[in-house]
């Protein structure tokens, strides 16, 4: 699977109040139905706190590729649930994003505070930069230093981008996240849901 032709989709929604049951009931067929979808990747669900009015969801949904994406859209089933889905939540705003630019333009009101991702960062980059450091040093002593720094920060931004920052975000994102004071509710656990 190619990480730089990865479609997100991120969708904002209010839902009324009178409408939360039902608009929970379908969210979960939606999920599960995108699920046996080829190219199907994940989805996250964001909920802020319920008010008077309703409750504003945030939807992140992923495909491997802009074509599973398209083949889902167009479905009968997805045509459906999708129409009884807009029938119950009121909101336009929808983005697609490919690639790396998905890590970096959440919509705002799902992205984490930017304390907690400094944290996260931290906690991810140190070991790995220790430990990069410890395990390649020796092997680029020979090299001029801005070869080396280079080497050196190209392995760590390749495992950063293709292994630590997916794994912290899918993993420990949720765990220490809370949204309008509660923990955000994962629609689906990573991988399985849209």
């Amino acid at each position: 699977m190619d990480r730089w032709t990865q479609v997100t989709v991120s969708l904002s929604r209010n839902v009324p109040a009178a409408n939360l049951a039902a608009f929970e009931a379908l969210l979960r067929t939606l999920i599960l139905a995108a699920s046996r979808q080829p190219g199907h990747l994940s989805a996250e669900i964001f909920r802020r706190a319920q008010s008077a009015g309703g409750r504003d969801y945030h939807i992140i949904y992923r495909f491997a590729d802009l074509a599973a994406l398209r083949a889902w859209e167009r479905s009968p089933e997805r045509q459906e649930l999708a129409a009884q889905a807009e029938a119950l939540a009121t909101g336009e705003a929808r983005q697609e994003l490919t690639g790396m630019e998905a890590w970096f333009d959440l919509p705002p009101a799902a992205a984490p505070p930017r304390h907690v991702m400094a944290l996260l960062t931290l906690a991810a980059i140190w070991p790995l930069v220790s430990v990069t450091l410890w395990a390649v040093t020796p092997y680029l002593a020979a090299l001029p230093y801005l070869v080396r720094t280079a080497i050196t920060s190209a392995l760590l931004v390749l495992a950063m981008t293709y292994a630590v920052m997916p794994w912290v975000t899918r993993r420990l994102l949720p765990l220490i996240w809370r949204p309008s004071g509660q923990r955000p509710h994962l629609a689906a656990p990573p991988g399985t849901g849209e």
